[in-house]
């Protein structure tokens, strides 16, 4: 997830280069609509920028332990952010990654923890 048009639209190219499957959303709250579809595949990684309009990170985490459980508990979920200041979230995630992107701590990222489509 994530507000910045033009970031969304960079992840999704990075990773669908690669060859894994992507789900976008603008907003935490677009992400919860989305996964909730039950035609909706599990996904293998959850990208997450810490502040966004209509439903923030921390939010969409809330949100996602209490409507998603299952989601939440199997999936990881890494914050995206460029504030060095970023609180300690009382919910767990897999990790931080820091924005501007690096490319190479992304594919790392990616390699670790998905699986691309055949």
């Amino acid at each position: 997830m994530e507000d910045d048009e033009d970031i969304r639209s960079s992840l999704q190219e990075f990773f669908e280069g690669d060859g894994y499957p992507v789900l976008s959303a603008r907003d935490g709250q677009v992400a919860i609509d989305l996964l909730a579809l039950s035609s909706t595949p599990k996904p293998g990684l959850i990208l997450l920028d810490f502040m966004m309009p209509v439903m923030n990170g921390a939010t969409f985490l809330s949100n996602l332990q209490q409507k998603l459980p299952d989601i939440f508990t199997s999936t990881p979920i890494f914050f995206m952010t460029a504030r060095t200041d970023t609180p300690q979230l009382a919910i767990k995630t897999t990790g931080v990654l820091m924005k501007p992107m690096d490319l190479d701590e992304l594919a790392k990222v990616a390699t670790r923890y998905c699986t691309p489509d055949a």
